[in-house]
Order: C-alpha cells, then structure tokens, then sequence
C-alpha cells in the first residue's frame, strides 16, 4: 500500500503531462474549430482501451475522490465491461473527463505515428471532412508523447514498484477496480 500523499506526489509529472496536451489541443481546436467535431459528451471512439500503470493510478485516485454512490456506480460498470464499452460512459459522456487517459484525450483528432516504418496520420472521420488534406499545425505527432508517456510510468514504477507491477498494461475497467491506497 502507498499512501494517497505518496501517490498523489507520483501523478504530478503525469497531470503536467495531460495539461501540456491539452493546451496543445485546446490550440488545434481553436484554429480548427469549423474541422473538429469531438467535444465533451462524443463517445464514437469510447472504449475500455489499455493504458499504462500510472494513467491507471491517476484514474483510481480520481475515483477515490468520487461521492460513494457515483464510485460505485462506475465500479459496478467496469467489473461488468466489455472491451466495446468504456464504463467511465454515462449518458454519453465520460464521468472522468478532467482524468481521462492520453489516449482519450487525443483520440479524433490527427494523429501522426510510424508503423512499419511508414508514416501514417489517422484522425476521427467526423473530423476535417472538408479538407482535402490535413494541415500541418494540426497533425499532432504521437511519438514524443508516447515518449514522455513512457518515461512518466517508468519513473512512477521505479518511485512505487511493488503498486505499480501489476503488469505492463491495464484496462480502463481493470484501472478503476484498483485499490491503490
């Protein structure tokens, strides 16, 4: 066990990390606003993705931090999850939104990344539909924030070993089940 003051010390780095993404897309979405269709309450991308040990830290402490019957309420969900749906939906919309994921965050908008050495961008089809191409101040190169990513939940393992090898990647619904504390 680690205490919520330990663990909270762990996800600073993490938040400073989720707040530089989102200035970068709070500027995308202003510069593109007529292009960008996802908004808070848009779940067309919305599942029980995987992500790291430390998102899943962050998501735990945020459900900590929940009135008891909302926490439970989505306890409940993701014990009963499947992969096609997210239980941080409810109506909609996610109940976590000022917690959610890298991969939440970034989801539908375009998104550069490198696969069997091929550059390729892929964004939301709701999103540029009347463009004939992406321009490049709105592609959003994944790498260097897989790269922070990475080298935050390493540091968070390596702070708080034994909490954090559970394995290298989690479910949403696996995250929210954790008791970390």
């Amino acid at each position: 066990m680690v205490s919520k003051t330990h663990l909270r010390k762990c996800l600073i780095p993490y938040r400073d990390l989720l707040n530089t993404i989102d200035q970068l897309l709070d500027c995308i979405r202003r510069r593109y606003s007529a292009q960008i269709a996802c908004h808070r309450g848009c779940d067309c991308g919305c599942r029980n993705l995987s992500i790291f040990p430390i998102e899943a830290l962050s998501l735990a402490d945020a459900v900590q931090d929940l009135p008891a019957g909302t926490a439970a309420r989505i306890r409940k969900r993701a014990a009963n999850a499947s992969f096609w749906e997210c239980p941080l939906l409810e109506d909609r919309a996610c109940e976590l939104y000022a917690f959610r994921p890298v991969i939440c965050r970034t989801h539908g908008f375009a998104l550069q990344t490198i696969y069997n050495q091929q550059v390729s961008i892929g964004h939301c089809r709701h999103n540029f539909k009347n463009m004939s191409s992406i321009p490049d101040d709105a592609v959003i190169d994944l790498d260097p924030i897989n790269g922070a990513l990475r080298a935050i939940n390493a540091s968070a393992v390596s702070e708080m070993g034994c909490v954090l090898q559970l394995q290298d990647r989690l479910s949403i619904a696996e995250a929210l089940l954790l008791a970390a504390f």
